[in-house]
């Protein structure tokens, strides 16, 4: 077995368990009790809300933020590959498979928050139910994707991984802005997509382009910075 592949057993083995599952429980039932407490304000804005606040805005990151630090054990990223790669494996394709494995993994809760969001606001009937549900379901795909790649770049910097909080922080707080502060973080393109203010007055299209460049950039920084 390559070590690319025993990159993403690893985080298989590690997620597979009761904590991991809690993680995405926490999320969707956060996003079902305030999607549910929007859809009874009778706003047409209800499902952009859910959208852009509990769902992609707040849960989402939160839950990258901890599936990747679980994962990794709470380690630095290089540090967690040290029992695969102890017996000569190649860490940067140890590395490079825990990358790709998390990015699956969190593009996939991203879909699953996004159209569980979409699924409580909007009635059964709502014409705009299914356009809605595909729409957002692929833009939490993305969002969760870039999330992942951005938290583990973060983890090869500072002792233990450190550097996750302070990409979470920065996220928050630099990503909430229109200006140049929110080019580089995953929220401002995310809020762009879902309709909100925009990144210098960046087209929305854009944005999926450069969510797409940001996952690409941070895998290969996070796997650069890894030792053979």
């Amino acid at each position: 077995m390559t070590e690319f592949a025993l990159g993403m057993r690893l985080v298989r083995f590690r997620l597979a368990s009761l904590p991991g599952a809690l993680g995405l429980c926490s999320a969707l039932g956060a996003v079902f009790v305030v999607a549910f407490l929007l859809r009874r304000t009778g706003s047409n804005l209800a499902a952009d809300r859910a959208l852009s606040g509990i769902a992609l805005g707040l849960s989402l990151p939160l839950l990258a933020y901890g599936t990747v630090a679980r994962a990794l054990d709470g380690n630095h990223l290089e540090a967690a590959l040290a029992d695969l790669a102890r017996f000569g494996g190649d860490r940067r394709l140890l590395a490079l498979g825990v990358c790709v494995a998390l990015s699956v993994v969190l593009a996939i809760s991203g879909a699953l928050v996004a159209a569980e969001a979409v699924l409580v606001v909007r009635a059964p009937a709502d014409p705009a139910l299914l356009r809605d549900l595909l729409t957002s379901s692929w833009i939490g795909a993305l969002a969760g994707a870039s999330y992942a790649a951005w938290f583990c770049l973060a983890s090869t910097l500072g002792r233990s991984g450190g550097g996750r909080v302070a990409a979470l922080v920065v996220d928050f707080v630099a990503g909430a802005s229109a200006g140049l502060a929110a080019m580089f973080w995953p929220r401002g393109h995310v809020r762009n997509l879902l309709g909100g203010e925009p990144i210098w007055a960046m087209p929305q299209w854009s944005a999926t382009l450069a969510l797409l460049l940001l996952t690409g950039a941070c895998v290969a920084l996070g796997v650069w910075r890894v030792r053979r």
